[in-house]
């Protein structure tokens, strides 16, 4: 029963992220509107902010505990990672980015697929040069959603010599419009309590070292606009790499455990936008025009806590980071 429960859960939480995703296939289409070196540089500072917060959430959620297994001692959690978007990643400056045919009339701030802002509001790209072959267009709307919810399911087992591994694989599913999605990774957690004295003498105090890389892959159809743009097999692969490692304190009791974790991490992120475009009133077609990559780094603080029914666990931590991660789940836990 809860195994069933944590599938439907998650096949639902996934198809919303997608759904997310999904929110960009009509401006991606759009942008080529302006030639393919102009929809390269709008589409990269358009989808900028799920680009940045796919690998902040990839590099959460790895650990409810600073705590390692007992030889043999085992978890599955399922935890739901919701990254937010400052209010600086919602809008870009069109006027900024050094756009070749086109420049914004008037108001030059637009809003990123995170943001949202009235369509009276929304800058009009005139094309630089008159009597040419580009027309005018209006920037698109965001999503008006600053957040992005990725689920996540875990098993972690006891290794000898204090040493615990973590595994995350989710094959490849489809999930009808939104698309399909595939995850894999792996992580180690090693127990420090032995090596420092003081830390050995106190039973609820726990320290550890973690470090865990996981990879992401997923992919949404990309809908022609006929006559003005006629798309063939349009589609918006995008594939992310995060690694992350942490030093974990904690503080176990017999319900509730504490626990904290600062460290480095790190992410890429690809965003590929595939297959034949052809624009009417350029009369050319672009072929598997690009690919966007999103890059983040830096060091980050996390603190949460656990709460113990039996061998049921709930918890829930927040990671201070320029994006922000609110992460919560369930699992079961054999120690």
């Amino acid at each position: 029963m809860f195994m069933k429960m944590l599938k439907r859960t998650f096949m639902l939480v996934v198809a919303g992220s997608l759904s997310l995703s999904s929110v960009a296939q009509e401006p991606l289409r759009d942008f080529f509107q302006g030639g393919v070196d102009d929809a390269r540089t709008l589409s990269k500072a358009y989808l900028k902010p799920y680009g940045e917060m796919l690998g902040t959430s990839l590099n959460a959620g790895w650990y409810n505990t600073a705590k390692v297994h007992k030889l043999g001692g085992f978890d599955i959690t399922f935890s739901v990672m919701n990254s937010v978007a400052p209010s600086s990643a919602q809008s870009f400056d069109v006027n900024a980015l050094g756009l070749q045919n086109f420049s914004a009339v008037g108001n030059s701030v637009a809003p990123t697929v995170a943001g949202d802002m009235e369509e009276s509001l929304r800058p009009e790209l005139q094309p630089n040069t008159e009597g040419g072959e580009y027309a005018a267009f209006r920037m698109p709307n965001g999503s008006g959603n600053d957040k992005l919810p990725l689920p996540m399911l875990q098993a972690a087992v006891g290794l000898p010599f204090n040493t615990e591994v973590m595994a995350r694989v989710v094959p490849k599913m489809k999930f009808g419009d939104a698309g399909e999605v595939s995850v894999l990774g792996f992580g180690v957690k090693h127990s420090l309590k032995d090596y420092i004295p003081f830390v050995n003498r106190v039973p609820f105090l726990q320290l550890s070292l973690l470090a865990g890389y996981t990879s992401f892959n997923s992919a949404t159809e990309i809908p022609g606009n006929p006559p003005t743009i006629e798309v063939t097999d349009g589609m918006l692969d995008i594939s992310s790499g995060a690694f992350t490692s942490r030093l974990l304190v904690g503080a176990n009791f017999p319900v509730i455990a504490l626990y904290t974790g600062v460290g480095y991490g790190s992410a890429n992120s690809d965003f590929s936008v595939n297959g034949q475009y052809t624009v009417e009133s350029l009369q050319d077609t672009f072929t598997d025009p690009f690919t966007l990559g999103y890059k983040t780094s830096g060091i980050d603080f996390n603190a949460g806590l656990r709460i113990r029914l039996g061998f049921l666990a709930l918890h829930a931590d927040y990671t201070v980071a320029d994006y922000s991660v609110l992460t919560a789940g369930v699992g079961i836990n054999i120690r």
